[in-house]
């Protein structure tokens, strides 16, 4: 049978190891972030190279077709790449809870309560941080990913068809693109959340024997 120091001993290794795999995962974070802006800066040197080679002045109304068709598909690939960026955080904020948890399992062996002031339960940080940072660059991302899409469909719409349809129908795609990242992260937030509270992560303490 094993003993409570064992038990503690064990929860202070996993303490230790979810606090580097933690940072781990913040470093990952912030790559996805450079590949997100080297993603959103890539259309535009495509379009720079394109004006330099023709000699054209700027010219919004005319893009290139291949030109306008990356605007498209960097809009699509940026969003799975928003996906991810999300799904890292998730296990970032799911680490951090079994971190309090853990903290918290010390704490209610021993009158830590005026000493720890970190967060000792593992129902935080919440998953869906309204107004929070995530938020901020989930949105960052939708809005570009939309504008992308919007400008590339705009040019790909045959030009048969008016000035005002392409127009509108280009929007309306953007503003669906943009509610599909928004969607996708307060979604999955809600999933997680629903799953944290059935499985929970709680520790309960070992009784000691006599």
């Amino acid at each position: 049978m094993d003993k409570p120091g064992d038990h503690e001993d064990f929860l202070l290794a996993e303490y230790r190891g979810l606090i580097d795999i933690d940072s781990s995962r913040n470093e990952r974070l912030d790559r996805f972030l450079t590949t997100f802006v080297t993603l959103a800066a890539a259309p535009w040197a495509l379009y720079a190279l394109v004006l330099k080679d023709n000699h054209d002045p700027v010219n919004f109304g005319a893009v290139p077709l291949p030109v306008a068709s990356v605007f498209l598909t960097i809009g699509f690939v940026g969003f799975l790449v928003s996906m991810m960026f999300v799904q890292v955080r998730f296990t970032i904020i799911l680490y951090t809870r079994a971190v309090n948890a853990i903290r918290g399992y010390f704490s209610s062996r021993g009158n830590f309560g005026k000493v720890l002031r970190l967060p000792s339960s593992g129902r935080v940080p919440p998953y869906y941080e309204k107004g929070g940072y995530i938020s901020i660059a989930v949105a960052g991302m939708g809005f570009v990913n939309s504008a992308y899409v919007a400008f590339g469909a705009y040019h790909l719409i045959p030009g048969q068809h008016s000035s005002l349809f392409r127009t509108v129908v280009s929007l309306l795609l953007g503003a669906a693109w943009f509610c599909l990242h928004v969607f996708y992260y307060r979604h999955q937030a809600r999933r997680r959340e629903r799953h944290d509270t059935e499985g929970g992560l709680q520790f309960q303490p070992v009784s000691r024997a006599r």
